[in-house]
């Protein structure tokens, strides 16, 4: 499977700017990439385009030489920076652990989540604890892959290492293709086999 952003072009108003203007790469199932650059550079912006969170201005998002799906479980998932903002505060975490899917509980050790986290209210769960539900929910087992968004930059050093290793053996273990936005160039080259500058392949 193949996830391919052809001629991607973005603009917050018609008469502004692009933020992001004929952007192309390609990334196959599997495949670990970086996408990096500076603080307002339209990373995260490219990153619901290709999630299908935001409907670009030109250019198009295939999966497969297809459109994303607009209905149902999208084999594309994202996790955000700010899980708390990820997350409905008024569901207690059990639902919002099998909001998607059914997580089992391998999957559930897997990623540290304690039992009786699952009858806590969102805002009695660290930022750690929280994004370990959101990183839970993207990873279906439709999933094939997987847009990390700074998801670890508000975590202590500790729980990021933890976090992104468990996420990096599950990616291996279901051949998840990811792309990993973020503007630390230690991770991407770190959890990463390719990295690409977004302003590269930004022609604005």
């Amino acid at each position: 499977m193949e996830l391919e952003a052809k001629g991607i072009c973005f603009r917050y108003m018609s008469k502004t700017a692009p933020i992001l203007n004929n952007v192309d790469f390609t990334l196959k199932e599997g495949d670990k990439l970086a996408l990096v650059g500076p603080s307002g550079c339209g990373k995260s912006t490219l990153a619901k385009i290709l999630a299908g969170y935001i409907r670009p201005s030109g250019g198009t998002v295939l999966l497969d030489g297809k459109p994303l799906p607009d209905q149902g479980y999208s084999p594309v998932q994202m996790i955000y920076q700010h899980p708390e903002l990820a997350v409905n505060p008024r569901w207690k975490m059990s639902k919002i652990a099998h909001e998607c899917w059914t997580p089992n509980d391998e999957l559930l050790k897997d990623m540290g989540i304690e039992k009786e986290w699952m009858s806590r209210w969102p805002t009695e769960l660290s930022g750690g604890e929280l994004q370990r539900f959101c990183v839970v929910r993207a990873l279906g087992p439709e999933t094939r892959f997987l847009i990390c968004d700074e998801i670890t930059t508000m975590l202590d050093v500790i729980t990021q290492a933890q976090l992104w290793q468990t996420i990096l053996d599950i990616a291996e273990k279901n051949k998840l293709g990811m792309i990993v936005v973020t503007h630390n160039n230690y991770l991407a080259d770190k959890v990463c086999d390719r990295v690409i500058k977004l302003t590269d392949i930004n022609h604005i």
